[in-house]
């Protein structure tokens, strides 16, 4: 990566109190959660406060319709039309092809194979700057979709193309369901690794977030609960101090 695009720094939101320091443009954060987690609560305020600060996002949705997200994000508190107006956010929706019906809008995927996604992904690489996120909520479908190798041949392609344009990646695994090659292998393109998990804590089911490893930096590897208001607003909360 040349200097102009090392140069760009991003505060990361929530997450960024584990890593304890900026993000810088080009580098890749994976999160591998457990399906019932509240993985989509915690991109959804991530995505929020990014474009409240300024930064441009891509925002891959696969567990829900647009139209709820967007009802979502006006619960946090965010109107996201004069984003989209202006594609500071472009949501692009991966939900609607598993429903067999055509997705009215603007951009959304039309298959998950990874030929159309490569084709998908060369087009639009130029039309992003450095520091800007690409936030993709579960992956997992895409190598569903595909025979291991085709996918993690593509897999590693697609992040080294987003990473030498200086884009910052968010990617989501569902836990347990691949194979152990298959998230060794996607774990070596990430220069963060995070765990978003279901656990019981004092008889109650908590998601819990925890930090793994940062590439290059040492990170709080404490677990937190995730608190979730009723304006779908995310903090984090000790766990530690909670027992």
């Amino acid at each position: 990566m040349n200097a102009e695009l090392g140069a760009v720094e991003v505060e990361m939101p929530i997450v960024g109190q584990l890593l304890r320091r900026p993000l810088k443009s080009g580098k890749v954060l994976l999160f591998l959660f457990d399906p019932d987690s509240q993985w989509p609560v915690l991109t959804l305020n991530m995505v929020a406060d990014l474009l409240l600060k300024g930064t441009h996002v891509l925002y891959v949705v696969t567990s829900r319709t647009l139209s709820d997200v967007r009802g979502d994000f006006r619960k946090c508190g965010l109107d996201t039309t004069s984003y989209e107006d202006d594609e500071r956010l472009v949501l692009s929706d991966a939900f609607t092809l598993k429903t067999g019906h055509p997705s009215a809008e603007k951009y959304h995927f039309e298959s998950l194979n990874v030929a159309d996604l490569s084709i998908m992904s060369s087009k639009s690489l130029e039309q992003w700057s450095p520091g800007s996120v690409r936030v993709f909520e579960n992956v997992s479908e895409v190598a569903e979709a595909s025979e291991e190798k085709t996918f993690l041949r593509f897999y590693r392609t697609w992040i080294s193309r987003l990473v030498t344009t200086g884009r910052i990646v968010i990617d989501g695994f569902v836990r347990g369901i691949h194979s152990d090659a298959l998230y060794n292998s996607v774990m070596t393109s990430a220069d963060g690794i995070f765990e978003v998990r279901t656990e019981e804590i004092e008889g109650r089911l908590e998601s819990v977030l925890r930090a793994r490893s940062f590439r290059g930096g040492a990170v709080d590897t404490s677990k937190y609960l995730l608190r979730i208001d009723d304006n779908l607003s995310v903090s984090l909360e000790s766990a530690v101090k909670r027992s």
